[in-house]
């Protein structure tokens, strides 16, 4: 029987807890980037071909923004990391309300999306250094939840504020994210262990361009990713070009995917970490590609809703299991760098999965197109199951319950 997703809350470390509501927060108040094409078109009278460019740059931002995050997140410490991200961002945010022009806005932007993403690594970070093994999951999903949770509700309440001013959807972005700044300021200690912060680069054999079974996890990690980011590029096309419905059905889906994850992703990851982690995300990975790989012979909401129902449950399986064996696997000294690196693999797949199904899609019926999908899903679950034979082992695992405790916050002198 699944645990109630509050008691599995409540058990992790108070500051995993802070981290969690803080990220609800921000992404209550996440309005930019799911309404900036609308608003580049519309307050700014960009064609459609400009502001697409645009927000594949933001894209190229956030992907390295992710990998800077990382390496930030070792050498200046998680906390640090945080704070940058959080309060240089919410303050951009704040002056793009206040662009005149697309000339001033344009620059804000893009240097918003770099600084916008710094945190993801550090927040990862901060589960695995205050989780034990086998809790890193648990954090991950209830990460995970927040973010999914923030993004349905603030999609929705982002669409009525764009409706009365663009200028307020930016400025309240910037507000919740200052926010989170605050809650990281006063809650969030830094967990990383105090002779790392600082330390130079990562010896050799810490390094996760020379990991062989790491880039493997994220070989693996990317091909998921190519197959997952159709329901967001392909799906909407599929729903209303060739199944007739209207855009809100799709809208609809997509609340219920991050509706269903906030109510299980917690309580079901508690409940699998009985089982190998590795397994379980290779069976999640075919689970999801075998969602999409049927979507295209019925075109029907109620069958689309069984296939959401499917890849949800492939999706919880799969991701939190792959994070809690990154942070397992990194040296903690390098935690940051390999978690930042998974991250990457995420942004580099919704880059390229437009570039490379929307074509396919256009070119194939419906019929064809999606099980081309399982077929990609099928590598993905064996490069994890090599993992779990060859890597996912207590003595290969650098970072295998290493948990200490965080440092004190600092202490505010009054005199200064």
């Amino acid at each position: 029987m699944l645990e109630n997703p509050f008691a599995v809350l409540r058990r992790l470390p108070r500051t995993v807890r802070i981290l969690v509501w803080g990220t609800l927060v921000n992404k209550l108040g996440s309005f930019i980037l799911p309404y900036l094409t609308l608003v580049l078109s519309r307050e700014f009278h960009m064609t459609g071909a400009q502001a697409g460019g645009l927000v594949m740059a933001y894209g190229l931002g956030s992907l390295v923004s992710i990998i800077t995050g990382g390496e930030l997140t070792d050498r200046l410490g998680r906390r640090r990391t945080l704070m940058l991200s959080l309060f240089g961002s919410g303050v951009l945010a704040l002056a793009m309300a206040q662009a005149p022009t697309a000339h001033v806005l344009i620059p804000i932007l893009l240097l918003f999306g770099f600084l916008a993403d710094l945190y993801r690594p550090a927040s990862s970070a901060i589960i695995g250094d205050q989780l034990p093994s086998r809790e890193r999951a648990a954090g991950f999903a209830a990460l995970r939840t927040a973010v999914n949770l923030g993004f349905a509700f603030g999609i929705g309440a982002g669409g009525f504020l764009v409706d009365v001013s663009w200028r307020l959807l930016f400025a309240a972005d910037g507000l919740t994210t200052l926010l989170f700044g605050v809650v990281v300021l006063l809650g969030i200690p830094e967990t990383q262990p105090p002779a790392a912060i600082g330390s130079s680069a990562a010896a050799p054999q810490e390094s996760p361009w020379r990991d062989r079974a790491y880039l493997r996890l994220l070989l693996a990690s990317f091909a998921f990713t190519l197959v997952f980011f159709s329901f967001l590029t392909v799906l909407p096309l599929t729903m209303t070009l060739s199944a007739g419905y209207p855009a809100s059905t799709f809208g609809i889906l997509v609340a219920a995917n991050g509706l269903l994850i906030a109510a299980l992703e917690m309580s079901a990851v508690a409940w699998l970490s009985r089982y190998r982690r590795l397994r379980v995300a290779a069976i999640g990975s075919i689970v999801v590609g075998i969602a999409f790989g049927l979507i295209g012979f019925v075109m029907h909401w109620a069958w689309f809703l069984l296939m959401l129902l499917l890849w949800t449950v492939g999706e919880i399986m799969a991701i939190p299991q792959q994070m809690s064996f990154v942070a397992d696997w990194a040296p903690p000294r390098a935690r940051g760098r390999y978690l930042g690196l998974y991250g990457a693999t995420w942004s580099l797949g919704l880059m390229v999965n437009p570039i490379v199904m929307l074509p396919l899609h256009a070119r194939l019926p419906e019929p064809l197109f999606w099980p081309l999908l399982l077929v990609l899903a099928a590598p993905t679950s064996l490069l994890l199951l090599s993992l779990d034979s060859s890597a996912d082992r207590p003595e290969l695992l650098r970072g295998h319950d290493d948990h200490p405790s965080p440092q004190p916050l600092p202490v505010v002198s009054p005199d200064l």
